[in-house]
């Protein structure tokens, strides 16, 4: 029996208070293996036996031609199977034949989250400081005032598994414990280069996030007087995840059925990969959803990336894709000075300082001085802990800088809002370092300036609970939407910065933990509230539940401003379980999508409709809420676009808002009746001379009597034409061609970046004298819904090589998909360094041989929106002449 590796992406990153945010690694796929759907879905008609009849019919094809494969998995709720084939040739010859083959899928990799476990935080007086938002949520008065816990209702964890010996969550595991189902696809030992061990025993001691994720869906400590979310729901824990490694989305979308044959109620996946809503993971989403399970997806941690980088599954039109907001409080190691004030540093191993009191100073005279810590330090550190703010240089420069000066350790202030983790990777730092917040450190610099004999700081044993500076604003690591498609994600936010919640007992049993990883079981859990207040057993559609919360979303404003922050960032706000339980009004579509400057409505008119559940007509006011609008793109001086910006910038004057016009500001709904109304929302006015940007705000709906009682129906739309953006990065450095004389033995190699998502990409040869006489598609280049690249990254590329071979069919060219390079791996990925014996070498068997001759390649980049039969609607790019030898 032959295997192959299982692989995926992991796009939930996790941040736990001690250290920086792990940033996804690369895209990759396991070689030869497709998730397979076939002609002819699944009907409610069509039994099990007839099902699998078909399929055995299909396998038995399979043989018949010879083709070598192993089934990994089978699914019920769709009607594929995830296949691996044995060679190139296998999976080759497989597309050549179709046998009867709805749609294929390269399957892809995502790798595990990563995280550090921080000390035990074990104090009562605390941990009751740390859950100030279950307040600003309405968690507190659903459980207090109306009694309802989640009591009935089943959620499943996708995740590393659960330690459910901790005793907050349960103890047990089975049958009437608290994780009541569950299945190990994986092992302890896997790591998705080996072969998996699959049991039944699904429980989490090695890894954490999964156990933090269930704690804050659940827990219920009554020791700490510590609760989740919802402390008396049922778990299933679902382990996709070894010790270390990664998984692959066969693996998530097969663990993501096996919960809703068990009856789950809600799926939590607190993990993604930047995608499409027609990734695998997205359609199954969205079909579980249909089916009344629902899905709540991290939106993703990629916030310093720029736009268009919410990640699938939450893409799925039906699934949640949660935004995340610092916590109010958090628990933090302890510096104390002589007058008595306390500060919370934080370390990237979540180890204190190795002493208990120490000389503080400042290497600088001036409060965020430029280049602080950068060159070698003027001042006299020796035995001492320099104080030095973010900024100008890398982390290991200013902390190996004091190191050098005799420092015993160093602590670096933030040079904007929150605290900040230093977090380096240099083996030569031997001090201790830490990071605090740019509050923190002017209230610390100033204090040395005005006392510098009382410059001794302790450094406690103890942590302690101090209040967040960005408390209830966005995260900074919360990815930007909108969706590949213009579609309206985020959809909702939730606390997920900061988050203290259970942990594995051998690992600490509690830890600080952020991420959109932990936004989205807080949604989980106030799901399981929600439909227990609607009687449970999927009493109500996933539709349904998606509209009360969406409807019931607070908007925020950004950080230190007045302007509400943009509906690409926060969906339609903070969740609020209290007004979506109790309200008995509701109004859908719960978003208006706008699309760009091309795809709009007729008149830019859009039609909602308002339900009112309640006894009685009410009265409603209508009224246009605006949010910021996000320039997300850099124009050069010739008004070309360039790239998206990593930091969008933030406009909020009149003239950037959209233009709204409510028709009807006054409306009366019949008791139990509907209406429908029409408000036109248009672009901003000078939106044709604005660089590309994501206009955004909300339609408020109230009763005339219960203006408190709001639903917000939020929009969001694209100043430019999408279609007619770059997508393909073409400059004098890419797209690149290393070696321009090929052989089998010696491909070209071919790298490049998307500037914008792209739902086709694909790579063809043509003659080099008639670029009209075209050839065919490459091995490998054939790719759909593709991913942008972030452009200002040298290392952030897409490779391919070619071999001089074509292949027959469009399937057959997506057998070895374009690598894109790790860029956390510490490697350069210029072209020069690109080692051709590394990247797709297998395509070189695949298709056909051309002959000899002088050829070139030709990119083709689809733009979204666009016609893939019409070359207008693509961007392209020739290559240099190459020699096929």
């Amino acid at each position: 029996m032959w295997h192959y590796s299982i692989l995926w992406r992991a796009a939930a990153c996790v941040l736990i208070l001690c250290t920086a945010c792990v940033n996804a690694t690369q895209v990759d796929f396991v070689p030869n293996t497709f998730v397979i759907e076939f002609d002819r879905p699944i009907h409610a008609f069509a039994s099990k036996r007839h099902v699998l009849s078909k399929r055995s019919v299909f396998y038995q094809q399979l043989e018949a031609y010879n083709i070598s494969y192993q089934v990994r998995h089978e699914y019920e709720v769709i009607n594929a199977v995830s296949i691996a084939f044995k060679s190139p040739q296998d999976s080759s010859l497989f597309f050549e034949k179709a046998l009867g083959v709805k749609k294929a899928w390269p399957v892809n990799t995502v790798t595990k989250p990563s995280v550090y476990h921080s000390k035990s935080h074990d104090n009562n007086d605390n941990i009751s400081s740390l859950f100030g938002l279950y307040n600003a949520t309405g968690i507190s008065r659903v459980r207090d005032e109306l009694g309802i816990t989640g009591q009935g209702i089943k959620v499943g964890i996708i995740d590393t598994g659960v330690d459910y010996m901790h005793p907050a969550l349960g103890g047990c595991f089975g049958e009437n414990c608290r994780v009541a189902y569950g299945y190990d696809f994986v092992g302890d030992d896997y790591n998705g280069e080996n072969t998996p061990n699959p049991d039944n025993d699904p429980r989490d001691t090695c890894n954490g996030h999964g156990t933090h994720v269930t704690g804050i869906i659940g827990a219920r400590d009554t020791t700490l007087h510590f609760t989740g979310i919802a402390p008396d729901v049922t778990f299933g824990a679902y382990r996709i995840f070894g010790c270390s490694g990664s998984s692959s989305d066969d693996v998530i979308m097969k663990a993501m059925e096996r919960a809703y044959l068990d009856g789950m109620d809600i799926i939590n996946l607190s993990l993604g990969d930047v995608g499409w809503p027609e990734s695998p993971a997205s359609l199954l989403a969205d079909e579980l959803a249909l089916k009344g399970m629902i899905v709540c997806a991290a939106a993703g941690n990629e916030g310093s990336k720029g736009i268009f980088e919410v990640g699938a599954p939450s893409l799925g039109k039906h699934a949640l894709s949660i935004a995340s907001v610092d916590n109010t409080h958090v628990l933090s190691h302890t510096i104390r000075l002589q007058n008595n004030l306390t500060f919370g540093y934080l370390t990237a191993n979540g180890a204190i300082f190795n002493t208990s009191s120490a000389r503080l100073i400042a290497s600088s005279d001036e409060f965020l001085a430029d280049r602080d810590g950068c060159d070698p330090l003027k001042v006299n550190a020796m035995g001492r802990i320099v104080l030095m703010n973010r900024g100008g240089c890398m982390f290991s420069q200013k902390i190996l800088n004091a190191q050098e000066a005799g420092a015993i350790g160093a602590i670096i202030y933030n040079n904007i809002p929150g605290p900040v983790t230093p977090s380096i990777p240099d083996g030569k730092v031997s001090i201790d370092y830490g990071g605090i917040s740019k509050a923190d450190g002017y209230e610390l610099f100033h204090y040395l300036k005005k006392n510098p004999d009382a410059d001794l700081v302790e450094f406690l044993k103890q942590d302690l609970s101090f209040p967040v500076p960005t408390a209830g604003s966005i995260s900074a690591f919360s990815s930007w939407g909108l969706g590949p498609d213009l579609s309206l994600k985020p959809d909702i936010s939730a606390p997920g910065g900061q988050i203290y919640s259970t942990y594995p007992v051998d690992l600490g049993s509690y830890a600080t933990l952020s991420g959109t990883s932990m936004a989205s079981p807080y949604v989980a859990g106030v799901v399981a509230l929600l439909q227990e207040s609607r009687g449970g057993n999927r009493a109500i559609s996933a539709k349904e539940i998606r509209t009360m919360l969406i409807n019931n979303g607070h908007p925020f404003n950004i950080l230190e401003s007045e302007s509400l922050e943009s509906v690409a960032r926060q969906g339609s706000g903070l969740i609020d379980v209290y007004h979506a339980v109790k309200s008995d009004t509701s109004v859908y579509p719960e978003q208006i999508r706008l699309n760009d400057a091309e795809h709009g409505a007729e008149n830019s008119e859009y039609t909602f409709t308002i339900r009112n559940n309640g006894r009685l007509a009410s009265e409603y006011l209508i009224s246009h809420v605006a949010a910021s609008t996000a320039q997300g793109y850099k124009m050069t001086g010739t008004s070309k676009v360039v790239f998206p910006l990593k930091k969008p910038i933030i406009l909020s004057h009149h003239e950037v808002e959209a233009v709204v016009d409510i028709y009807s500001p006054v409306v009366v709904v019949e008791a139990n009746e509907e209406l429908n109304v029409t408000v036109r929302i248009a672009p901003p006015v000078n939106a044709a001379s604005m660089p590309p940007s994501i206009y955004s705000g909300y339609i408020a709906v109230s009763k005339s009597h219960e203006r408190q009682d709001v639903k917000y129906v939020p929009y969001a739309g694209f100043t430019a034409n999408l279609s007619q953006l770059p997508v393909l990065l073409v400059n004098s450095t890419t797209p690149h061609l290393l070696s321009q004389r090929i052989n089998v033995f010696s491909p070209a190699l071919l790298s490049m970046q998307l500037a914008e998502p792209s739902p086709l990409l694909s790579v063809s040869v043509v003659n080099a004298a008639d670029i009209n006489q075209n050839y065919g598609l490459i091995p490998g280049g054939y790719s759909r819904y593709v991913g942008r690249n972030s452009i200002d990254d040298p290392t952030d590329v897409l490779i391919l090589s070619w071999y001089g071979n074509i292949a027959t069919t469009p399937e057959q060219a997506s057998l070895g998909p374009f690598s894109r390079q790790s860029k956390t791996q510490g490697t350069k990925a210029s072209p020069q360094d690109l080692s051709a014996t590394a990247i797709n070498q297998h395509v070189s068997q695949i298709g056909t041989k051309l002959e000899k001759g002088v050829y070139k390649l030709k990119v083709m980049a689809l733009k979204p929106f666009g016609n893939e039969d019409n070359d207008q609607d693509y961007d392209i790019w020739y290559s240099p002449e190459i020699v096929l030898e």
